[in-house]
């Protein structure tokens, strides 16, 4: 069994000399699918509409929970699959997007099926804390 060797910080030499070891890219967080379904469904007030929209594209996100521009989700194979029209798509996204569950990038829309044309994440939405009134009733 080999052992790894210990990592090597530069030296003033190094720096001078312009050898300087590379860094590992970070790596890019990953989607938890878990962790989003589980949110998409503690929106409350979302409907069942944007909900399905919703399972849908879970089910179809990448490891990074980025959706490229038009290429991985077309609008008109998502509103076959999900039976949604393109009206019913749009309502969706913006409800996902005002739930804090998907930011789409900004940029031009344009096309027949422009609802899904922008490049767009899944996210979490900021954790909340829930607050509630003081209880009015007896204290004994």
């Amino acid at each position: 069994m080999t052992d790894a060797p210990a990592p090597r910080f530069p030296t003033p030499a190094d720096l001078a000399a312009g050898r300087i070891p590379a860094r590992p890219a970070p790596a890019a967080p990953r989607f938890d699918r878990h962790a989003w379904e589980e949110a998409l469904l503690a929106v409350v007030d979302l409907h069942y509409k944007a909900r399905l929209l919703g399972w849908s594209l879970a089910h179809l996100a990448p490891a990074s929970g980025t959706f490229r521009a038009g290429t991985e989700v077309d609008a008109g194979h998502l509103g076959k699959a999900t039976r949604m029209s393109s009206l019913e798509l749009r309502m969706g996204v913006k409800a996902l997007e005002r739930a804090g569950l998907l930011r789409r990038e900004p940029g031009p829309v344009s096309g027949p099926g422009h609802v899904l044309a922008r490049a767009f994440t899944l996210t979490l939405p900021p954790v909340t804390v829930r607050t509630e009134p003081a209880h009015t009733g007896p204290t004994s």
